[in-house]
């Protein structure tokens, strides 16, 4: 892409002097990203500390979505010739921007990936009784799902005063408001589903939902491109030991490499992100000398979180951490996980968003579900 920046110079005055008809690509600057066609699937966007300005430009254009591996002189914005992921994304946009009526709720205090996979069933609800979802918390590191501020929340309140009483909501609730942590409430219609959408799958539905809901934001962006030790082409693998025990079974780090030697003799591929908690699974890399194994320099405890939290890790600390992995998991072209976890569903489902077709991935135990 840098190549095309070389040859096409720098846009100084309208949008469009270098496109390339073939692919729909556009080269342009911040300030005329607004009048590029909606039908243009690349625009590039030439110049340096644009982060806030192309947040703000997709924050209610969501069709859009960043590259997450540019930044250098340039950002990469990518759009997708789906009617029906095009029209779920501009029903987000305007539902979540109006700012009439509210679901504030949508809260999960444990877990990263559970926490924003409830995100994603919080604008599942929100789509279906057409509410602008104020989440209970702040997400600093994602592009804001709405521009609705808490005096837009507290007027829609004054004059509709928030249910708050699950079993009360329906179609004629106005507001709705979750008194504390609501995933046990939410969970009871894990399925609900805009009708239109249907046709599409729950697995398309949900990974379009919770990657709307988890888009990284400027600061994030730059802390992945920095801290990444990702290098496609690649595998990415997540071995999660500790506290998994208690959830479902383990598996040993061979079973998966099982799979990565099959990947590997039909792609040729033996690059591998490796995602694991476990300090005996990163030891036992230098078993497989056919591959090259790449992965962030932390401690790995192989107790979980909440033991790494008592033991002095900060719970940003390990939010940054969870989400360099993730996002640079996702860079590769084939994964193996256990859907069990929340953490290889969220592998799968922001694969499929950021690309928009199904991902190549292996699941040891389970096939993928709705949880939460």
């Amino acid at each position: 892409m840098s190549n095309v920046v070389d040859l096409c110079g720098p846009i100084a005055s309208t949008v469009g002097d270098c496109q390339d008809r073939v692919y729909g690509l556009v080269l342009t600057t911040k300030n005329f990203m607004e009048d590029v066609s909606e039908y243009t699937q690349i625009m590039v966007v030439q110049g340096g500390n644009i982060g806030e300005a192309l947040d703000a430009f997709v924050q209610t254009r969501s069709r859009w979505t960043i590259d997450l591996m540019g930044g250098k002189g340039y950002e990469l914005l990518r759009s997708f010739a789906d009617e029906e992921r095009n029209d779920l994304h501009k029903n987000l946009d305007l539902l979540q921007h109006k700012c009439d009526n509210f679901f504030n709720g949508a809260f999960h205090p444990f877990g990263f990936g559970a926490n924003w996979h409830n995100l994603g069933l919080g604008l599942a609800y929100s789509l279906y009784y057409n509410m602008t979802l104020y989440p209970r918390d702040d997400y600093k590191y994602f592009i804001p799902m709405t521009t609705c501020t808490k005096a837009d929340l507290e007027r829609s309140f004054g004059a509709h005063t928030p249910e708050t009483n699950f079993s009360r909501w329906n179609n004629s609730t106005i507001n709705y408001k979750s008194l504390g942590a609501d995933e046990f409430e939410l969970v009871r219609q894990r399925m609900i589903m805009r009708s239109e959408y249907q046709d599409k799958g729950h697995f398309w539905w949900r990974s379009l939902l919770t990657y709307y809901a988890i888009r990284p934001n400027f600061r994030l962006r730059e802390l992945i491109r920095r801290s990444s030790k990702a290098t496609v082409p690649c595998i990415s693998i997540h071995v999660r030991h500790s506290d998994k025990i208690s959830e479902s079974a383990l598996f040993e780090f061979s079973e998966y490499m099982e799979h990565a030697d099959q990947y590997r003799g039909k792609t040729g591929i033996s690059g591998i992100y490796l995602m694991t908690d476990d300090d005996r699974v990163i030891k036992s890399t230098k078993d497989y000398r056919d591959f090259q194994f790449s992965y962030l320099n932390m401690a790995r405890s192989n107790k979980g979180w909440e033991a790494d939290r008592d033991a002095g890790v900060s719970r940003d600390q390990e939010e940054k951490i969870f989400l360099i992995d993730i996002f640079s998991a996702v860079q590769c072209q084939h994964s193996i996980v256990t859907y069990s976890s929340n953490v290889g569903r969220l592998i799968a489902e922001v694969a499929y968003a950021i690309r928009n077709r199904e991902p190549d991935i292996v699941s040891l135990d389970e096939a993928w579900k709705m949880d939460p």
